[in-house]
């Protein structure tokens, strides 16, 4: 798996004092037949337990992504949106029902 982080996913961290982005699985709770809907969260901070993760250097930052999460051959770490409404974004992750 290759690891491709944009040139401002670290400044964006910086700016907010961070330098860890943990991309984890949040399941949702759905009131109808289908159970549970697992979303990808990114998170702006290392994880609580790290066991769970695996863990890389790139781009100025420290990843750590779920074990849990199913990825392509590559896996992206981009800003998007602009002024106030810019937000990290992660691209090759497969989400499994």
């Amino acid at each position: 798996m290759k690891i491709e982080v944009a040139d401002n996913v670290a400044e964006f961290l910086n700016e907010r004092g961070r330098s860890d982005l943990t991309i984890e699985v949040e399941d949702l709770e759905t009131p109808c037949c289908v159970g549970r809907l697992p979303e990808m969260r990114v998170r702006h901070q290392p994880p609580l337990d790290p066991t769970g993760y695996r863990h890389f250097e790139a781009g100025g930052i420290t990843l750590h992504l779920s074990k849990l999460l199913h990825t392509g051959d590559t896996v992206r770490v981009y800003v998007s949106g602009i002024g106030p409404f810019k937000k990290i974004e992660v691209s090759g992750i497969h989400l499994i029902l």
